[in-house]
């Protein structure tokens, strides 16, 4: 088996700490040597870098491509792997780490180096936002807006996320869509719209339970607009009874959808973006091999219906 393994030295709470590239390095040579495993060690070095190295890594002959760092760099690496026959495998160390978490898999580096080079891999689905692809999560409205908050504020954390959401939730006013999810229609004023490949935003903060990235489905999931106290109150449920209804949410599992608004703030996977018109979203089964342990969690276990009101 042929095995590379591709770092972000600066990712997440530890990344500006001194030396943290270093000794993320020196830890992947050691777990390499101890499993014999002769495998090239490379630093991404700016955005899109990721990507450019699992391209090279794949045209290479590689086999098990092993990306460390937060949600954004294990979207970059996964790009080039769509639809190829090498398999992903994640060290997780990003502020929220929302996939990692999904998935099941170890937060602890160790860890989850340990499983990235010795577990099994299996075909998980991959979500599409337009043309951008997306293996947790992505949005169209309040989640994305808040996503460029954080990401212009450097400072990372599920504190400093939900402390941006306080700020900016006062002065959000929920764009107009027409929505079509698998041919049901809804139209008005919507807070947000997010398609769940995997369960949680990170950091435990859960967007809908039941999502499963390797059911073939999007679970979506829209908000009403509404007064900022009463979106204050919806958002106790990514937290506290995450299973439960809230009034105003509605969720759905889809294939495709489509939606269209003269004003569409995005993000696919935490990165943002912003479009004009309609976008459409839709899912490619079994699309990308990711690599997990038999502790993982491979699948919601729950009974659903295709579509589900709140």
């Amino acid at each position: 088996m042929k095995v590379a393994v591709i770092v972000n030295p600066v990712s997440g709470r530890r990344g500006g700490h001194a030396g943290e590239g270093d000794a993320r390095l020196a830890l992947a040579r050691r777990m390499l040597a101890a499993h014999g495993v002769d495998a090239e060690v490379t630093v991404t070095r700016a955005p899109g870098h990721g990507a450019e190295l699992a391209a090279a890594f794949l045209a290479d002959g590689v086999d098990r491509l092993v990306a460390w760092g937060g949600d954004g760099t294990i979207n970059e690496v996964a790009g080039p792997m769509i639809g190829s026959s090498a398999a992903l495998g994640i060290v997780p160390s990003g502020s929220g780490d929302g996939l990692a978490l999904g998935l099941g898999l170890p937060i602890d580096p160790g860890r989850a180096l340990e499983v990235a080079l010795s577990g099994r891999a299996r075909p998980m689905d991959v979500g599409f936002l337009g043309s951008r692809h997306f293996l947790n999560v992505a949005g169209i409205g309040f989640d994305a807006v808040v996503a460029v908050a954080f990401n212009r504020a450097g400072k990372r954390g599920a504190l400093n996320y939900v402390r941006h959401s306080l700020s900016l939730v006062w002065g959000y006013r929920s764009p107009a869509y027409e929505i079509e999810l698998d041919g049901q229609v809804l139209s008005g004023r919507r807070f947000l719209i997010a398609f769940a490949n995997a369960r949680e935003y990170g950091s435990r903060l859960v967007l809908d339970q039941d999502a499963d990235p390797f059911d073939g489905w999007l679970n979506a999931v829209v908000v009403d607009a509404g007064s900022p106290a009463a979106q204050i109150w919806r958002a106790r449920r990514l937290a506290i009874g995450t299973d439960r209804p809230a009034a105003g949410i509605f969720r759905t599992r889809i294939r495709h959808a489509r939606i269209t608004s003269e004003d569409l703030a995005c993000h696919a996977d935490g990165e943002t973006f912003s479009l004009s018109g309609a976008v459409d979203v839709r899912v490619k089964a079994q699309a990308l091999h990711v690599v997990c342990d038999e502790k993982s969690r491979t699948s919601a276990g729950i009974s659903r219906s295709s579509a589900r009101g709140s």
